[in-house]
């Protein structure tokens, strides 16, 4: 049985300092070198207030079932987005007529700002199906537009192959199209999963959703608690790099 060399064990661990802890512990030396400049908790609390509000937090049942439920509205809308994605690139690249017409809409959704949105649709939706709606708006151009370039991207080599020997429309999604495709969307479904969550909070707290972690933010914001808004946004942060990751190793796998 081979042992690692304790030189190789020493240069992952340096480089593992390097990479997350050094950067890590310069950020947090600023924001406390920062709170003591303020001097002033509510206008900037440091580091140890932050932590006490946000063990504060950690002791409510409320703080699990909100970000359970905002957790959930962003999963909803993140495979909405990614199916609807799919299904209009598909038409998009087989028809230049419905190309010629959605393809304009989509690419207003992707430049309208996300506030925009969240404000006009206010009226009309409840604040659940709020947050679920624009999480899908904020996925759904990313996942169409990566994909038609995708569609693009498929070898016209490959294509003459496949109508020399009479491919079958299944093995030709299975062998030409979906490899191909795969290279596109994967990168898509990372971004958009981020856009998807920042989306998500901005529209609870505008929308005021109840039982979510736009709520604890609002709530805390009316009450003046700044050390509390700040232990929520250190738990969005946390969230979203979870989210990123947990993406990127199921993604990973699907392509192995």
């Amino acid at each position: 049985m081979k042992r690692t060399a304790p030189s190789s064990v020493k240069g992952s661990l340096l480089g593992i300092a390097k990479r997350w802890l050094f950067p890590l512990a310069f950020w947090l030396c600023a924001w406390q070198i920062l709170a003591l400049i303020v001097d002033h908790s509510f206008l900037f609390p440091g580091i140890p207030e932050t932590l006490a509000a946000l063990e504060n937090l950690l002791t409510k049942g409320s703080f699990y079932l909100a970000v359970g439920l905002s957790s959930l509205r962003v999963l909803l809308g993140l495979m909405l987005g990614i199916g609807a994605g799919i299904l209009i690139s598909a038409l998009c690249h087989y028809s230049s007529t419905a190309a010629s017409l959605i393809l304009p809409a989509v690419s207003v959704i992707k430049s309208t700002p996300v506030a925009s949105f969240i404000i006009l649709l206010w009226v009309m939706m409840s604040g659940d199906a709020l947050s679920v709606f624009i999480g899908f708006l904020m996925v759904m151009p990313v996942i169409t537009q990566n994909l038609i370039e995708g569609y693009a991207a498929i070898d016209p080599g490959l294509r003459e192959v496949a109508d020399v020997f009479d491919m079958s429309p299944m093995n030709r999604l299975k062998l030409l199209i979906i490899p191909t495709l795969k290279k596109y969307l994967v990168p898509a479904v990372i971004t958009s999963s981020g856009l998807a969550w920042k989306a998500e909070i901005a529209a609870e707290i505008i929308a005021y959703t109840k039982r979510s972690i736009g709520q604890g933010i609002n709530d805390a914001k009316y009450n003046m608690d700044t050390p509390t808004v700040f232990a929520w946004t250190v738990v969005i942060i946390l969230f979203s790099i979870a989210l990123e990751k947990i993406t990127k190793s199921l993604l990973g796998r699907s392509k192995k």
